[in-house]
């Protein structure tokens, strides 16, 4: 597994993973975590059919566009979390990093970003769990169940992401490489605007991940 840690401003690393887009496996067993594992990929499943064909007809009521909506909000918050769960299931990876940066430093960096990720996703899963068991609730409304899908989502993504993160603190082997188009990219921070953007989408070119450009200007605003 390639984990790459990206440059997001001069002095600022963000974890970031591109894959094609698979179905999730189901979890074995009857417990809980299990049960809503397999009803959150079957959710998943349906965003992603959203995500990408065109409904036959658009929704006439309120609850379906809601429900339209929700689906393709799910399937884009799936992409951002996509790292975490696939590492959640890895037993190595190999973290690329930038030429000039230090591995400690660059190690420090990776496993405080897991730190607050796993623990921010085990603060979010309980209530967002309790707050899906109390949803049942309104289950008996007719029509989509719109509170459900976005409730069963939260629930589902912040287990699996803690999961993951866990998992890439305690029990993944990591073997750090150094990458010098990642280094090009901490470098356009220095550029003006202009040249930065057209840099970060060279850079996005060249290591064949086409979505990662996007990624870190969106990244860069909220650091700047």
């Amino acid at each position: 597994m390639n984990v790459f840690l990206v440059p997001v401003g001069p002095d600022s690393f963000e974890c970031y993973y591109e894959a094609v887009e698979e179905e999730e496996t189901d979890e074995p067993g009857e417990g809980f975590f299990a049960r809503l594992h397999r009803k959150f990929n079957a959710q998943l499943r349906e965003a992603e059919r959203a995500r990408h064909e065109a409904p036959i007809a658009p929704p006439k009521t309120f609850l379906g566009r809601m429900q339209q909506r929700s689906l393709r909000w799910i399937a884009e918050r799936r992409a951002e979390q996509r790292l975490l769960w696939h590492l959640r299931k890895a037993q190595s990876a190999t973290l690329h990093v930038p030429a000039d940066l230090p591995v400690d430093h660059a190690d420090s960096v990776m496993r405080a970003s897991m730190k607050r990720d796993a623990d921010r996703h085990r603060t979010l899963l309980i209530p967002h769990t309790l707050a899906l068991v109390a949803s049942a609730a309104v289950a008996v409304v007719p029509g989509p169940n719109v509170l459900a899908y976005l409730l069963l989502f939260t629930a589902g993504g912040h287990y699996l992401s803690w999961r993951g993160a866990v998992n890439a603190l305690h029990n993944v082997a990591w073997t750090i490489e150094p990458n010098a188009a990642l280094t090009d990219l901490q470098h356009a921070f220095s550029l003006p605007p202009d040249a930065r953007h057209r840099a970060i989408i060279d850079v996005s070119h060249r290591l064949h991940m086409p979505r990662m450009a996007r990624f870190v200007e969106r990244m860069a605003a909220t650091t700047a």
